[in-house]
């Protein structure tokens, strides 16, 4: 369940998550030693803005190299233009919750077992066969589509007739989705309208998936895992509470901070 309110003692976790950024190198030269023992301490951390923090080298941002279990995406995260993202058994688990908690609102309670169909363009397939193992591991029947080089999409969405369609593709119209679909899954398209089958997805590529929007309620930002804050420019910033291996600390995401409105 996505969680809205922030733990008890998220000072301490601040502060831990600090400490252990401290133990990287590119951490470290941004942050300082004075120990965090308030919110003000924290608050005089600087913002980082994302791009300045894909332009560094993967060694420089690790802070904990023993703890490295999994390095997610193509060629163990190898990209040209962002640092991989490094994982041990605890982070990863978060990750596969998070994601299994944003995308449980789409899954129709009357079904037992599902079926569905994960829909992505080619840059992205890494992405939607991770979506796939945590349908799988929900219990869900789940098939990944590529959506490039076929003109035969909409018969091949209505050959597989999945009852849920996670549509990460720009080129699927959700109109021709057969009505036997209960529930769509898409990521960064905004809040669907009360009557709509859809649930969207925040998601940044460097921390997972961060919230859910359903039924025009707005997004429900996982509080209990992130901490949240808008920036001077007036977008989203994100600390994970609970991340050690590679942490981030007050990285502006670049997205939009009404998400948190």
């Amino acid at each position: 369940m996505i969680k809205r309110v922030r733990p008890a003692n998220y000072i301490q976790l601040l502060s831990e998550a600090v400490n252990s950024a401290r133990l990287s190198q590119f951490w470290s030269a941004r942050l300082g030693n004075q120990p965090i023992a308030s919110l003000a301490d924290f608050n005089n951390l600087p913002f980082t803005p994302v791009e300045e923090y894909r332009g560094q080298t993967f060694d420089s941002v690790l802070a904990d190299v023993d703890g490295i279990e999994w390095i997610p995406g193509m060629w163990l995260g190898q990209s040209p233009d962002r640092v991989p993202v490094a994982e041990g058994p605890s982070e990863a688990n978060l990750r596969v919750e998070l994601m299994a908690d944003a995308i449980r609102p789409a899954l129709s309670e009357r079904l037992s077992i599902s079926s569905a169909l994960v829909i992505v363009p080619a840059k992205r397939r890494h992405f939607g066969a991770e979506v796939c193992a945590v349908l799988v591991r929900m219990g869900v029947q789940a098939h990944l589509l590529i959506d490039e080089a076929t003109d035969r999409l909409e018969y091949l969405i209505q050959a597989f007739d999945p009852e849920v369609v996670v549509e990460l593709s720009e080129a699927i119209d959700t109109k021709i989705l057969p009505e036997t679909v209960t529930g769509v899954v898409t990521a960064g398209r905004g809040v669907p309208s009360e009557d709509s089958r859809r649930v969207d997805l925040c998601v940044q590529s460097e921390l997972g998936v961060l919230g859910v929007a359903s039924r025009s309620r707005g997004y429900e930002m996982n509080h209990h895992r992130f901490h949240f804050e808008e920036s001077p420019s007036g977008t989203l910033a994100v600390t994970p509470y609970f991340s050690r291996v590679q942490p981030l600390i007050r990285l502006d995401t670049g997205m939009p901070a009404s998400v948190l409105h």
